[in-house]
């Protein structure tokens, strides 16, 4: 069979495509199993894995198909049959003509190893294809790789040119053409699976994947005609409007719990969450919803009395969207994926049998060749057989086996596997303090953060000083050493997630999570599902699309405004309660946040019990005061390691937060310097801070040149003091809370999908669960849907 006479052979680099390949296979079998790892991790080093490993899977496979292109020479001219490796023949003596001295000497040259490669290496090509078209587990990095998904379609286009060349220049003399040809159409189609997915990932593809049949709605013109006709015939005609359901109706549904399809009991969380995702996966392009959808999602979400289970369909949702966007899911999920899925599998099987068929000696395959050969079927036969059993097991596919009543009996088998489930997200906040921060001393410092510090410490030396500068550091000590990681649920792990945890945590530096149990006890998940169903409940009564907003909006004046009454006990003159009302209603959100932030940490000076122990003895503390202090801490530091490392999230509402930030941590460290004699830690930085006469404003003697807000902060802090505890911590939960829901209604929803892949964010299942329950501005709130009847009337 004849082929493409083929160019002047180029240097002879075997032993380079060999290793490039099976550094291509290394590559695919790790990312398929770390893939999932970064949408149940917020720490920097797992991502860090998986960003590395989905680069260099694409970087290796396309150096070894450059290296076969630039050697395809060899391949096809050389015809790899005599080569230093064994591989012996004499293809090239078939050129004829004038060239047959050129051809003789060619071959000499290949009996002494330096020009020719085994023909085995075209058969090797279409692997790389395969490996380009990425593993289930991943297709896209980030957002933005979905939006380049016409640059991977005209790669896809440019990779099988090359590999074509390379195949039919090798087509003379090639055993193995038929199972070639096999493997490229698993690559092609592995390959067009990615690019597909790609697509359907980005903002454009997943529009036009979820938007519902263009609906005109009733025929008016057809109604009017014929009310004209009748009319003017002599009838007596009118039009009667129905509204649907009537307000009172539709409000107290969900209290009489009146069942219906959504309130079912025996769903499992999957079927609800993959009901409730058709719906609300419109969220993440920015579309809006009718109110019959926002109806049926208040029937459940309102109803609900358990937390966990609200939040866990919660968790199951987003991992649908995860799964449309960074996988394969919108080819897999498909009765087409299966069919290629099989088809691939079955010429995977074709080719392994070919080989393990073929007269290897006969055709001079080295051995170490044949081992190559073996790994790069058996191995994506393995990769193929993963890829099938995690889809059997996962989520979507449970849905399925519910849906069909006669596969029902299967759903045991996935329930046997439950124990082994792993998180669907990272479940935890990131904490930033900004005292510690500008102390430059963690809590509790472990042995490897007192390395990380010593080792980046700036004021050592000049050399570190200007290295600091070049490299922007300050993110990383702060990553590293003063970004706290805190879980919201305390759940049973297994044994395989308990030693990757702790591998993570050596790995990186990193302490293990020392606030678990507090944060655990803290119950923040059931706080702020409790505060948003009080929320969601009043504003499904008033059925007012401008007071649904003011709900979201509040950032704080409405606690303020129901413990008014309470606070201006307390306080000692209408300037302190006008402080405290300023303070979120005037300022800047951003402002507001920082304010709040500092205040918070002041207010948790562990001599402050004692003190107001023996100012008001008869005071007892609150059964839910230790609740919320330990909640108005987590949320104090998360909100600010949102405005700090993740401003994407808040940009809609921070401003200049950064610069404000940047002036308040400057001015704390100037404080902080000059008591450096005390070597003080956080609670003497409290002292301190609470220690400065602060009877005038700040801005009246510094100006408005720097933003910092440091003794603004401690004037409110003293003014909370004087609440007392029980009122104090009310009023700053609830204002936390407020700030959370505030800014998670402003955030876009392409910034949670973004996040998605960074191991999520509480805000972003604060935001869905707003949308699910109700508050937002994606719903058209009307009455109902109208339905307009023609009647004629008796004469």
């Amino acid at each position: 069979m004849g082929g493409f006479t083929p160019p002047v052979p180029q240097n002879d680099s075997n032993w380079e495509i060999r290793v490039a390949v099976q550094l291509s296979l290394l590559l695919q079998i790790l990312l398929i199993f770390v893939g999932p790892m970064r949408k149940r991790s917020s720490h920097p080093f797992p991502r860090f894995v998986v960003w590395s490993c989905y680069l260099l899977a694409d970087w290796v496979a396309d150096l070894a198909l450059g290296l076969l292109l630039n050697n395809m020479g060899n391949i096809g001219g050389g015809g790899g049959a005599n080569s230093s490796n064994g591989v012996g023949g004499g293809l090239t003596n078939k050129r004829g003509g004038a060239g047959g001295a050129t051809a003789g000497g060619g071959n000499n040259t290949a009996s002494n190893g330096n020009s020719s490669s085994p023909i085995i290496f075209a058969f090797w090509t279409p692997f790389l294809l395969l490996h380009l078209g990425g593993p289930d587990t991943i297709t896209a990095y980030s957002l933005e790789d979905n939006e380049l998904w016409l640059r991977h379609l005209i790669g896809l286009l440019f990779e099988l040119f090359s590999a074509c060349v390379i195949f039919f220049c090798s087509l003379s003399g090639n055993p193995m053409i038929h199972a070639t040809v096999l493997m490229f159409v698993v690559g092609i189609v592995k390959y067009g699976e990615r690019t597909y997915s790609l697509y359907s990932g980005s903002v454009k593809g997943f529009r036009g994947n979820i938007l519902d049949p263009p609906d005109a709605g009733p025929n008016y013109a057809k109604l009017m005609t014929e009310f004209d006709s009748k009319e003017k015939a002599g009838l007596v005609v009118e039009i009667a409007l129905a509204n649907g359901q009537s307000p009172t109706r539709r409000t107290s549904r969900w209290r009489r719990g009146r069942p219906n399809g959504w309130l079912a009991t025996d769903k499992s969380v999957e079927m609800r969450a993959y009901e409730f995702f058709r719906i609300f996966r419109r969220l993440f392009v920015n579309l809006i919803f009718s109110f019959k959808e926002r109806r049926l999602s208040q029937t459940f979400f309102l109803r609900q009395e358990d937390p966990g289970l609200a939040f866990e369909v919660i968790e199951v949702e987003l991992n649908f969207i995860y799964d449309m966007v960074y996988t394969k899911a919108p080819v897999a999920y498909t009765w087409q994926g299966w069919v290629l899925r099989a088809l691939c599998s079955c010429c995977l099987v074709a080719a392994l049998l070919i080989f393990f068929l073929l007269d290897k000696a006969g055709h001079h395959i080295a051995p170490v060749d044949v081992g190559i050969t073996y790994a790069l079927l058996l191995g994506g036969l393995a990769l193929d057989v993963t890829a099938l059993v995690m889809l059997l097991f996962s989520n979507r596919a449970k849905v399925y086996l519910e849906e069909r009543h006669h596969l029902r009996w299967l759903r045991s088998l996935t329930r046997a596997v439950k124990r082994w489930r792993t998180p669907r997200w990272s479940g935890k906040t990131s904490q930033l303090n900004l005292i510690t921060q500008s102390l430059g001393k963690p809590d509790r410092l472990g042995n490897r953060d007192k390395l990380c510090l010593r080792l980046l410490d700036i004021n050592n030396s000049k050399v570190a000083g200007r290295l600091h500068l070049r490299l922007d550091m300050d993110d990383i000590v702060d990553e590293f050493v003063f970004i706290r990681r805190v879980s919201l649920r305390k759940e049973k792990e297994s044994w395989l997630c308990r030693f990757i945890r702790r591998f993570v945590c050596c790995c990186c530096c990193n302490k293990p999570d020392e606030e678990d149990e507090a944060a655990a006890e803290s119950r923040l998940l059931d706080f702020i599902f409790e505060g948003l169903k009080e929320a969601a409940a009043q504003a499904d009564v008033v059925q007012n699309k401008n007071q649904i907003m003011e709900v979201c909006s509040r950032r704080g004046k409405g606690v303020v405004k129901r413990l008014e009454t309470e606070i201006s006990k307390a306080v000692v003159n209408e300037e302190e309660l006008r402080l405290i009302k300023d303070s979120v209603v005037e300022s800047d959100f951003d402002e507001s946040l920082l304010l709040w932030h500092i205040a918070t940490d002041l207010c948790r000076d562990r001599d402050y019990r004692t003190e107001q122990q023996g100012r008001q003895p008869q005071e007892a503390e609150d059964d839910e005061t230790p609740r919320r202090r330990a909640i108005g801490k987590t949320l104090s530091e998360y909100m600010l390691y949102l405005l700090i490392k993740q401003p994407d999230m808040l940009s809609a509402t921070a401003g200049i937060g950064l610069l404000r930030y940047r002036d308040t941590r400057e001015e704390a460290k100037r404080f902080f310097d000059s008591m450096a004699a005390w070597s003080p830690d956080h609670q003497d930085a409290r002292r301190m801070l609470l220690s400065v006469n602060t009877t005038m404003k700040p801005a009246e003697l510094k100006g408005d040149r720097s933003k910092s807000v440091l003794f603004d902060a401690v004037r409110l802090a003293k003014v909370l003091r004087k609440l007392g505890e029980t009122l104090m911590w009310e009023l700053v939960t609830g204002v936390w809370e407020e700030m959370l829901t505030y800014a998670a209604a402003k955030c876009r929803g392409n910034m949670h999908v973004r996040q998605l892949s960074r191991g999520g964010e509480l805000i972003t299942l604060v935001w869905f669960l707003m949308a699910h329950m109700g508050l937002g501005d994606m719903y058209q709130i009307q009455e109902g849907d109208a339905k307009a009847k023609l009647i004629v009337k008796d004469q």
